[in-house]
């Protein structure tokens, strides 16, 4: 990294200058050391900053594109619109969005020659972008090379190797990042027993629901456990997490159902579809 060659240069070129120039023998290790450290930690807080900006604005252009988005396709539901044909709009809509949010990810690289992982961590950016539009190819790739510093990163890992059939390389990720994450868990503990579940691993995903709503406490994963120790598999479910649980893309959530409206016309009443 640039940050740390500029920084060793500079402290060799301060050290020789006061140790042969000056002859300050003890001062010329201890000053050269404190401006290898003050170079390191300006240039680290200033590409911070300017990391968080970008960060900061395509969040916000997310914020605002799904907000419109929202009251777009409330409206057209509200108007008795075909709920599939409008899911489908919607869907359509939001991988522009997250297209257009994955190219805006590219003004970060240059930063990358200057920090020390940074690539990484804009990687965890990119995974949950590549993830929602199904680019799972690329998700694969960059994978090893992405910080997951966050449940939703380790899940969407989770995934991957659920959908892989990797089992042994699915049941080390839950155990470590169980662990790293400990109270702040609970998505890695519902992700996990969801997928024994689905391989018929009723004993195992017990374990995993009870360890999860010890360590966590959780709602959902209390719930959950009270219906699989009890025999009742089929009401186990993670809706309650919403749209975090819903973006791993293991299930859809459903889809309201078209109610008849009727209407009072001229003639006799007339039914309509909502």
């Amino acid at each position: 990294m640039l940050t740390l060659l500029i920084s060793l240069l500079s402290m060799a070129a301060l050290w020789a200058g006061l140790h042969y120039g000056f002859h300050w023998w003890a001062w010329s290790v201890v000053l050269a050391l404190l401006a290898g450290l003050g170079i390191q930690v300006a240039v680290t807080f200033y590409i911070r900053r300017k990391i968080t900006a970008l960060m900061t604005g395509i969040q916000t252009r997310i914020t605002e594109r799904t907000t419109v988005l929202r009251r777009k396709y409330e409206q057209l539901g509200s108007r008795g619109g075909n709920v599939k044909w409008i899911m489908d709009q919607a869907r359509k809509d939001q991988d522009v969005m997250m297209t257009e949010a994955l190219e805006s990810t590219r003004q970060m690289e240059p930063y990358c020659k200057w920090s020390f992982l940074l690539d990484r961590q804009i990687n965890a950016i990119r995974l949950q972008f590549l993830y929602q539009l199904k680019k799972f190819e690329e998700v694969d790739r960059i994978l090893p090379k992405t910080m997951l510093g966050d449940p939703v990163l380790v899940c969407m890992k989770m995934c991957r190797q659920y959908k892989l059939g990797q089992e042994a390389e699915l049941k080390k990720t839950y155990e470590k990042y169980r662990k790293k994450f400990k109270h702040d868990g609970a998505l890695i503990y519902a992700t996990y027993s969801w997928m024994l579940l689905r391989k018929k691993q009723t004993e195992e995903a017990i374990k995993v629901l009870v360890d999860g709503k010890t360590a966590t406490d959780d709602e959902v994963l209390e719930a959950n456990w009270e219906h699989v120790a009890n025999g009742r598999v089929g009401q186990f479910s993670n809706a309650a997490l919403g749209e975090t649980w819903y973006a791993l893309l293991l299930e859809e959530p459903k889809q309201p159902k078209p109610t008849m409206v009727r209407q009072s016309r001229p003639g006799g009443p007339q039914w309509h579809r909502r």
